[in-house]
């Protein structure tokens, strides 16, 4: 009887027990189901290459924000249906090695966007090939700027600062220190070359002259820099604008500072396009730099910024510990927001795609760009990227006709281990080729806008010794030879006693602006002619004559 009893008892526990388990199993399959139920049911892979050279510094740090980008994007938004898988390649450096991991990630990989190019022949490259594919390019490079890259090349997207957005800065800035000439130097690259004209009508519309002209290849070896240095060394203009790459400035301002011209009596002022690099450079490099000038580009301190540093920072501590993050660059910057973006517009693509079976029309794109539908939907991705906008570590962020939104500028003066801010430079739009903007614009530096400059060998005067110096240098004048409207101008050779006489209604002009100046000013005609007499050319050759051969062009054509 008490047997029976027990096995009972343990009867019903078993019972219980069983009852519990298959409550639990089904309590259990339940949740599974609800889990997977709150999950996009199909995840759809798009693939994207990154061309970058992956054995320098800035090639690794901008391939980790990448990276970084897309993993910080798909926490924030894991319910998303699309992934962005990427593919990254080598370029090496070389233009030839990023064109072929483009066709190898175009041809064989298939896809949907290249985040890239460098330089600006990488730039030119992939512009062409993006073109041809109907695949969006997101270049940290810019191809050549005339003509418009927007308009030549829709499929291309410049993710970085627009350089010719900080040319009217740089004029204001040189207007502000009252200097009337100074010296170019940039490297000898065709978006370099391309740009002077650009900044030559910025400078010349603040009556500021560039009395000399000096390049430099990216491979000029020390000895043909020195050799160049010496020769500006003897002229009168001590004022240096310098628009050259990153990879130049050790060997620029270190040979410069051997040669005496870091000292008192000199001036040095850069562009972006190298001070945004300062923070990479080598401690005697910076040390070379004391006292110079120049525009950086803004990037407003965040605790994301902040946050993005930091994990870099550990990750490269462990992983390459060779490479220091002290800060990141603003390339790098702008290639995570750029990855951000891709990642938000492949995704609103996708749903525009599955609910329309046409791209919509609606950004003003050229009609054979509107007719083609490639494979991928390189059109609709192409659109979703230039009309999505979001505040990224760089701010408000937007891609409007293929070209980033343009940002502010620090002006930043070299001191110690670094740099110091003296001033802000606010956005500024519109196209600096039309000299009705410059006269319209507010004036960009007011007197007391700086803090205390300290220049070259420690002073804190700014430098005047340029005011006067135009009274010493000879100007070459372009005058036109035209058949007809002899009135206006005239050209006569006087053989037998080798001289050339210039007359007329334009040259009188002319003298009397001149002669209304409060120095004296040298000045010389050199007729656009032939060895027969003739004109030597169109009107384009003859305003290309003033990049190359005369400081400006009188005359009527």
């Amino acid at each position: 009887m008490e047997f029976q009893g027990k096995k009972k008892q343990t009867m019903l526990c078993f019972s219980f027990v069983t009852s519990l388990s298959i409550l639990g199993y089904f309590l259990c399959a339940a949740t599974k189901d609800m889990h997977y139920d709150s999950r996009p049911t199909i995840v759809e892979e798009v693939h994207v290459g990154v061309i970058l050279h992956m054995e320098s510094r800035e090639g690794k740090i901008v391939d980790s924000c990448i990276t970084t980008a897309l993993s910080d994007f798909y926490q924030m938004h894991n319910n998303y249906t699309t992934r962005v898988i990427l593919h990254t390649r080598d370029s090496k450096a070389k233009p030839l090695h990023a064109l072929s991991a483009a066709l190898n990630l175009l041809d064989d990989v298939q896809v949907q966007a290249i985040i890239g190019a460098q330089t600006s022949m990488e730039a030119n490259l992939l512009a062409e090939l993006g073109e041809e594919a109907k695949v969006p390019v997101m270049s940290l490079s810019q191809p050549s700027p005339s003509p418009s890259p927007s308009n030549k090349y829709p499929f291309f997207v410049e993710i970085t600062q627009d350089e010719t957005s900080q040319i009217m800065g740089i004029s204001a800035l040189i207007k502000k220190f009252e200097w009337r000439d100074v010296i170019l130097i940039y490297d000898n690259t065709k978006y370099r070359r391309d740009i002077i004209p650009s900044l030559v009508i910025s400078l010349q519309e603040k009556n500021v002259y560039i009395s000399h002209k000096i390049s430099f290849a990216t491979s000029s070896r020390s000895e043909q820099i020195i050799e160049e240095l010496q020769k500006l060394m003897q002229l009168n203009t001590k004022v240096f604008l310098v628009h050259i790459s990153h990879l130049l400035v050790p060997c620029l301002f270190l040979n410069a500072k051997r040669l005496g011209m870091m000292g008192e009596g000199y001036a040095w002022i850069m562009t972006s396009s190298s001070m945004n690099f300062l923070h990479s450079m080598d401690l005697s490099v910076i040390e070379s730099m004391q006292g110079v000038v120049g525009l950086k580009s803004c990037i407003p301190a965040s605790r994301s910024l902040h946050n993005l540093t930091s994990r870099l920072r550990r990750k490269f501590y462990r992983e390459e510990a060779n490479v220091e993050v002290r800060e990141l660059s603003a390339d790098a910057i702008w290639a995570y927001d750029a990855t951000w973006a891709l990642a938000e517009a492949i995704e609103r693509a996708r749903i525009v795609n599955s609910t329309t079976n046409q791209p919509y029309t609606g950004l003003d794109l050229p009609n054979d760009i509107n007719n083609t539908r490639p494979s991928g939907h390189g059109v609709l991705l192409l659109r979703e990227i230039l009309e999505g906008r979001f505040k990224g570590l760089s701010g408000k962020t937007r891609y409007l006709n293929g070209k980033r939104n343009s940002g502010a500028f620090e002006i930043v003066n070299v001191i110690g281990k670094g740099e110091r801010t003296v001033g802000l430079l606010p956005c500024v739009e519109g196209n600096i080729k039309e000299s009705h903007l410059l006269h319209n614009k507010r004036k960009l530096i007011s007197t007391g806008d700086l803090e205390t400059i300290i220049w070259p060998g420690g002073s804190t005067t700014v430098l005047k010794g340029s005011k006067t110096q135009l009274s010493e240098v000879k100007l070459r004048i372009g005058v036109p030879v035209k058949v007809g409207f002899k009135e206006l101008v005239r050209v006569d050779h006087d053989l037998q006693g080798n001289r050339t006489y210039v007359t007329g209604f334009c040259i009188d002009v002319f003298k009397a602006a001149i002669g209304a100046l409060p120095y004296k000013v040298h000045y010389e005609f050199i007729p656009f002619q032939d060895a027969n007499g003739h004109s030597a050319g169109t009107y384009n050759d003859l305003v290309h004559q003033v990049y190359v051969k005369v400081h400006l062009v009188v005359g009527f054509w």
